[in-house]
């Protein structure tokens, strides 16, 4: 017993020596070490006074994540055109219904056409790895993903017209023109956005889909 003593006030003894002064100079910032006291069960108590101040770092580079500046308004926008080429064929009964829209829709798009069917997939891969590229700015990864949830969302109407059951012609025109106008009206809501330098992330279930994607 007198043995263990002699050890534990040597070894309170060093550890005083290696702490001058206010007994801090190995403690952590913030942290100061106020009194040892050392027991005969050979336990040592260290009271620190904690003074840690916490410090919020930014969740991302980007100091607004909000606002779309320079280049990247134009930039933003080029990746709507997979979810247009896609979606334009929805159309067709409001183009046969009205000539005009059909020529306008041709004269816009038919040059996209015949590039974007001679590389199946390749855009839809390429956006889909782009989104997830931390060194591009957040609202262009945020747009490209956007775009292509846009594109996948097109995929379910065209799953249900493959199913064989008979509808009224009145129905599936219906049908048809809504998933239309609804993919435009998106498309044309996230334009507008971007070339005004705002985010477009008001698309109901999409853009929060698109926001939790890519992260910060």
């Amino acid at each position: 017993m007198m043995t263990r003593s002699i050890v534990i006030v040597a070894y309170a003894t060093l550890v005083g020596l290696l702490l001058p002064g206010q007994g801090n100079c190995f403690a952590p910032a913030g942290i100061t070490i106020s009194s040892i006291s050392g027991t005969s069960t050979g336990a040592i108590t260290i009271q620190a006074n904690n003074a840690i101040t916490r410090t919020n770092l930014p969740m991302s580079r980007n100091s607004n994540n909000s606002e779309i500046e320079g280049p990247d308004r134009v930039l933003s926008c080029l990746p709507y055109l997979i979810p247009l080429l896609d979606g334009d064929r929805y159309g067709r009964f409001l183009f046969y219904a009205v000539p005009a829209l059909g020529q306008v829709d041709f004269l816009l798009l038919g040059p996209f056409k015949a590039i974007y069917s001679s590389i199946p997939f390749a855009q839809f891969i390429a956006l889909s790895t782009l989104s997830r590229n931390p060194d591009l700015p957040r609202p262009l990864r945020f747009n490209m993903q956007q775009a292509l949830l846009l594109d996948i969302a097109l995929i379910f109407p065209s799953l249900l017209g493959q199913l064989q059951i008979p509808l009224p012609n009145v129905l599936a025109a219906s049908g048809s023109n809504f998933v239309y106008l609804a993919m435009v009206a998106s498309v044309g809501y996230s334009l507008i956005s971007n070339l005004t330098g705002k985010v477009p992330d008001k698309i109901p279930i999409v853009s929060e889909a698109a926001g939790s994607s890519i992260g910060f």
